[in-house]
């Protein structure tokens, strides 16, 4: 037995002890992956298997886990409701739901959260509809007994949305459920299912800080550069640590959305062509071009074989043909920055290599302490010597060599930092001065040598490079989370606890399903203060709480809305939030919660910090408000 905490250790294995982050909370490595209190630890993103069909058996969904959704959906199309009672036969579909409904509310005495297959079994209802297979373009036709006509309540229409749920199995890292599911278009979402309550309840925790956490221990690490085959086509791998979908190099491009397949020309390494057809999954919207989505059946060795969602692209211009986006790299991968063609020699997992050589495990995204000063920091495939880059900086030459450079200090001031140069490097025709600082990562400090280099003409701030000499082990990127460095405590929550802000104490829903934190505003008025946006609004609960505030707008929120409806514009700002022992400073955006049960919800931004979330326990850190009427 482990504690909880050292999932995030066992993730990002380093120079750096975690044990200072314990905390009793047991978990086993067992199969599934991660366990607490014997129910599975889920990511926020996490494969879905179909267990109940023989034709999809095998092949992963993706799922987006979401405590904030009572009910679980699924992308189905064809979706037909009949019925063999001699009362509603003549109806089909949408009438026919509608008349179920108002049948079964004319029982006074029972509530909506009642309705189950025993309350529609005397109507002889059956719902029909079809799933793709997401490999090969076949309609999966599955029909089962309604279970319950569910009604969704949307934010821009006034009357409820019904959707037939049916109960199927499904599996998420070796827990099945018998689930209910309401069936829906789902086409315009990356993920085709959404875990709710009804799979969750009972079964499972959500850690918001992580996609994929269950695919983690057998993932494969991977050179930097690599070398794969689709359909004996030999195409050079690269990877993207900034896009989430991955590209493929195409030609003569053909899309038919009537039959819903694209044909197109994949081009190899060696500059083969071979003329391919698969099933379309919907179209993707990137950088104001429309781009076909395919699932490509990708073959990394002479045994593995793994289908990859990419985007079609003519890459003419590239070195590689297969860019590799973080979506795939999540789910499948972690990157030596210093290797290359590690698939060819039989990659390993994780678990296998990181036993041996305890590397540095990073995310894209991490933030240091340098000598005392606050600084992103991101790795690098090309970079062996960790790197600062700066502005500028100025060399002065004398008995020992000094370099002098600004960086901004925690007040945001600008503050001169003069170091010894130790050694030049000599990079192409530039040269870096190489000097020695304090480097302090997860609190932990230790002495660090790096050199300097001014920032590039597209690049704003000073950042820092983790190059890749930072570990004896290596440096390995793990794309699954942000910040790993700065891993913090785990601690269970409930779906509901009560939360700290502006001196005001009340219940939030903790929403994984959310990326921002969201709070109730009323009388929002923006204005400009010294050219800075501010808007003024008034927090109100059902507690009785009242405040003012007026902050600055650091973004703005544009949620879609359905087509001839304008989009519904949130002005974003910084509160200062405390769950527990857990207080953050995030960003939360501001709506009218009025018709809400909850004024807050707290989203993957803050829950990323610690918070591993039960769908179906309330108040587990205490504190319940009703406790003290």
């Amino acid at each position: 037995m482990k504690k909880i905490s050292l999932v995030i250790a066992m993730l990002g294995t380093s120079l750096f002890s975690y044990s200072s982050l314990a905390v009793d909370i047991p978990f086993t490595t067992q199969s599934p992956a991660y366990e607490l209190d014997d129910k599975v630890v889920l990511g926020r993103t996490e494969n879905v298997y179909l267990t109940g069909s023989e034709a999809l058996e095998g092949v992963p969904f993706i799922g987006k886990i979401d405590t904030g959704a009572d009910t679980t959906s699924m992308h189905a199309e064809n979706i037909h409701v009949s019925s063999a009672h001699p009362d509603y036969k003549n109806l089909k579909d949408e009438k026919l739901m509608m008349a179920l409904v108002e049948e079964v509310e004319k029982d006074k005495e029972l509530d909506y959260f009642d309705w189950d297959g025993e309350v529609f079994a005397p109507f002889k209802a059956t719902v029909s509809f079809t799933i793709q297979h997401p490999y090969n373009g076949k309609e999966i036709v599955i029909k089962e007994p309604l279970e319950r006509v569910s009604m969704i309540r949307s934010r821009t229409s006034s009357t409820p949305l019904l959707r037939p749920t049916v109960k199927i199995p499904m599996s998420i890292a070796g827990t099945e459920v018998k689930t209910d599911v309401n069936l829906t278009d789902r086409s315009n979402f990356s993920a085709p299912v959404l875990i709710g309550k009804t799979f969750l309840e009972d079964n499972a925790w959500v850690f918001a800080g992580y996609d994929y956490l269950q695919e983690q221990p057998k993932a494969k690490v991977v050179g930097k550069k690599e070398t794969v085959s689709i359909s004996d086509v030999p195409l050079n791998v690269s990877f993207s640590l900034n896009n989430g979908y991955s590209i493929l190099h195409a030609k003569n491009i053909d899309v038919d959305q009537k039959n819903d397949e694209v044909k197109f020309d994949m081009v190899g390494s060696g500059g083969e062509q071979k003329e391919m057809t698969l099933p379309l999954v919907r179209m993707l919207k990137v950088s104001g071009h429309k781009r076909p989505l395919v699932y490509v059946p990708v073959q990394l060795d002479s045994k593995t074989t793994q289908y990859w969602l990419v985007y079609l692209k003519d890459r003419s211009g590239s070195s590689s043909q297969l860019r590799v986006g973080t979506d795939t790299i999540s789910e499948s991968f972690m990157i030596d920055t210093s290797a290359e063609d590690l698939l060819g020699k039989g990659a390993k997992s994780f678990l296998e290599v990181e036993k041996s050589r305890k590397p540095l495990v990073i995310s894209p995204q991490e933030t240091i302490l340098l000598d005392g000063f606050k600084l992103e920091a991101e790795p690098s495939f090309s970079v062996k010597t960790p790197l600062l880059k700066v502005a500028s900086f100025e060399v002065t030459e004398g008995k020992d060599d000094y370099v002098e450079f600004f960086l901004r200090n925690s007040k945001g001031e600008q503050q001169k930092v003069k170091k010894k140069v130790e050694k030049n490097l000599r990079v192409g025709e530039t040269t870096r001065p190489v000097v020695i600082g304090q480097l302090s990562i997860a609190g932990e400090v230790r002495e660090l040598e790096f050199a300097i280099d001014t920032l590039d003409s597209d690049e704003k701030r000073p950042y820092f490079i983790l190059g890749q000499k930072m570990a004896k082990g290596g440096v390995f990127v793990n794309a699954r989370a942000d910040h790993l460095l700065e891993a913090e405590p785990l601690f269970k929550a409930g779906h509901i606890e009560t939360v700290q802000v502006g001196g005001m104490s009340f219940p939030a829903k903790l929403d994984t399903g959310a990326d921002v934190s969201s709070m109730n505003a009323v009388k929002l008025k923006r204005f400009k203060k010294d050219g800075q946006d501010m808007v003024t609004f008034t927090y109100q609960n059902s507690q009785g709480d009242e405040k003012v505030f007026t902050k600055p707008v650091i973004d703005v929120m544009r949620i879609k809305a359905k087509k001839g409806e304008k989009p519904n514009i949130r002005p974003v700002v910084e509160m200062r939030v405390k769950l527990g022992d857990l207080e953050k400073e995030v960003k939360v955006n501001l709506q009218d919660r009025s018709r809400f049960e909850y004024s807050m919800i707290l989203g993957k931004n803050f829950l990323k910090h610690g918070a591993v979330v039960s769908s179906d326990e309330n108040y587990i850190l205490g504190n319940d408000p009703a406790d003290k009427k």
